[in-house]
């Protein structure tokens, strides 16, 4: 396990940088490869997680762990020094991220501001500073949780139907349902129960009937990394339909857009990135086009999940080794987005939209003998309890690869759809 200095006076310390770490986070020996010529890392985890517990042995191996588990900022720096004086800070989740822009904050060290930090992670905050800036965005109210039938009213009446409730802060599309009327909202809210968390009912973002017809999504994400306020647009990523309730089913880079629409989301997500305040990190900032041109769905102040994958297979560029290189302070900046070979993809075989229990699961040779696919990894096997509200989180497998162009790219989409066959015991549609 490595070992780190401490002694001030040591002249050839490497750099230390702090990872808070989570479940379904970028693989640990992603980290680890990407680290190797850079810097030493340190982890910082919330040991509460069950998946965290099993996980700290490994992480062990590879640099101390810090447990932050209901530790405030003042706290952890405390735990920090001494004994690690750690160079940098980098998260790639959305959980902690507030409490790591303090952290950060008071050893001055490159990340997000404590203000930036609360707008990536508050959907209602990010709505209102984009609105202050002058984009255009969908009304998002707050309901809490004691909301009362006289606040939801109101709070109906501001926002109108169609619209989206999600929590207030949530990645993943967890406890996200569209909503078309008083009667499903209140379902909702009794179903998810007393002890939810914070949610907003936002408008719904219109649909561009010019793409209904096209076999992928109407919306794309932009990857982007700041440096010293410097943004740099690595790629745009296209998307496959959504499943029910929001749920991602695959990804790919580059997006199949032509030059209007590429010019006009980059342009649009450097203007969410700068009212946002960014000065350090790197952003997913996701968007959708509309009858009156692209919107704003939301930016994450972290890494898209899968997109380094994507990124590597499409384009060998190395996005976790960049992560790493941005939170010690460097100057960088890429001319992007950036040239790809291949089309780097992530596919997920989604449930359907109940709870159950998977039985079976056959016809994974059909998609595993593909040229181009790299990987399968089955998240749910046989025996897994499925909760209809969790997400793009519950999906069954992931398919991970790369094609040469887009009609390879939607040969192995259906395949995974048309193949691969899961069988659902226990079924019980409680939405």
């Amino acid at each position: 396990m490595p070992r780190f200095a401490v002694d001030d006076s040591t002249i050839d310390r490497r750099p230390l940088v702090a990872v808070g770490y989570g479940p379904r986070c970028v693989p640990v020996m992603q980290l680890i490869e990407a680290a190797a010529g850079i810097c030493e890392l340190l982890w910082l985890v919330d040991g509460t997680i069950p998946e965290m517990q099993q996980m700290t042995e490994l992480l062990n191996r590879f640099g101390p762990v810090v447990d932050i588990a209901g530790l405030g900022a003042d706290q952890i720096v405390t735990e920090l020094s001494p004994p690690y004086r750690p160079d940098g800070i980098v998260t790639y989740l959305d959980a902690n991220m507030a409490t790591f822009a303090q952290v950060a904050e008071r050893l001055a060290l490159p990340f997000h501001s404590p203000a930036t930090s609360v707008a990536l992670t508050d959907k209602a905050e990010q709505r209102r500073v984009l609105r202050d800036a002058g984009l255009d965005v969908p009304p998002c109210v707050v309901i809490s949780p004691r909301a009362s039938a006289e606040e939801l009213a109101s709070i109906v009446s501001q926002v109108g139907w169609p619209a989206v409730l999600k929590p207030r802060s949530a990645q993943g599309s967890r406890y996200t349902f569209f909503v078309n009327d008083e009667l499903r909202l209140t379902e909702l809210l009794q179903h998810l129960g007393p002890d939810r968390p914070d949610m907003v009912l936002e408008g719904y973002i219109a649909d561009d009937p010019s793409r209904a017809d096209e076999p992928y999504a109407d919306y794309v994400s932009v990857e982007s990394i700041v440096a010293h306020g410097v943004i740099s647009h690595l790629a745009v990523t296209g998307r496959f339909p959504l499943a029910e309730n929001f749920r991602e089913t695959g990804f790919f880079i580059p997006a199949a857009l032509g030059d209007t629409d590429r010019v006009a989301v980059l342009d649009l997500a450097t203007s969410a990135i700068s009212a946002l305040g960014v000065i350090t990190g790197c952003l997913h900032s996701e968007i959708k086009f509309t009858p009156y041109g692209p919107r704003i769905i939301e930016v994450n102040g972290r890494v898209g999940g899968g997109v380094p994958e994507m990124l590597n297979r499409a384009a060998g560029l190395a996005l976790v080794e960049l992560t790493l290189r941005v939170a010690l302070g460097e100057s960088l900046e890429v001319d992007g987005p950036v040239t790809t070979d291949r089309i780097g993809y992530r596919f997920f075989l989604q449930p359907p939209p109940v709870s159950a229990t998977v039985a079976e699961i056959s016809g994974i040779d059909a998609v595993s003998d593909r040229p181009g696919v790299d990987s399968i990894t089955v998240h749910q096997g046989p025996g897994a309890v499925l909760d209809w509200k969790d997400g793009s989180r519950n999906h069954i497998m992931a398919v991970v690869g790369s094609a040469r162009d887009y009609d390879e790219l939607q040969d192995v989409n259906q395949l995974l759809l048309h193949e691969v066959t899961v069988t659902y015991a226990d079924v019980s549609d409680d939405g």
